[in-house]
């Protein structure tokens, strides 16, 4: 379909051509996957179980961030893990499979203790779109999902 694009647009230099928002398609991702496992969990008899993961700053517990991702997942009849299933790194830390924490909420995932992750925003798993991409893709492949409590909410975006 690209490829078609791309000789469609060459080919009729004089119409205008959209290209889609990258954010918006992730999110669209990100969306359809949440509803698909969650609908497969629940047809199983069975209460979503997530994951908090949330971003330090200046060494300071993110309570608030912690909190948030726990009162989403109450609304929405979620079973939220304990302290066991809490996890965080520090804002600036490298790529999301690099750090300690959020590698910790990937082998909940892979281990079946979990069935998702709740965050405030998308910019705690990555502020890049493609490592984002490239996160969603991770757990839409072990039928798990990524939960964003102000998925609007983007670094450097107004």
């Amino acid at each position: 379909m690209d490829v078609e694009r791309e000789r469609d647009a060459k080919w009729s230099p004089n119409m205008v051509w959209v290209e889609p928002d990258p954010i918006t398609r992730v999110a669209a991702l990100r969306r359809d996957n949440l509803q698909q496992v969650l609908s497969q969990t629940l047809s199983k008899g069975r209460v979503p179980r997530v994951c908090r993961y949330a971003l330090s700053v200046g060494g300071q517990w993110p309570s608030n961030s912690l909190d948030a991702a726990t009162a989403f997942a109450v609304r929405n009849g979620w079973q939220v893990g304990g302290t066991e299933q809490t996890f965080t790194d520090h804002r600036g830390a490298p790529a999301p499979e690099l750090r300690t924490g959020w590698c910790l909420v990937r082998k909940q995932i892979r281990a079946g203790y979990a069935d998702g992750v709740v965050v405030t925003t998308s910019s705690a798993i990555s502020p890049h779109t493609e490592e984002y991409e490239q996160e969603l893709r991770w757990f839409e492949l072990h039928c798990a999902f990524i939960a964003v409590v102000a998925p609007a909410a983007r670094a450097g975006r107004p």
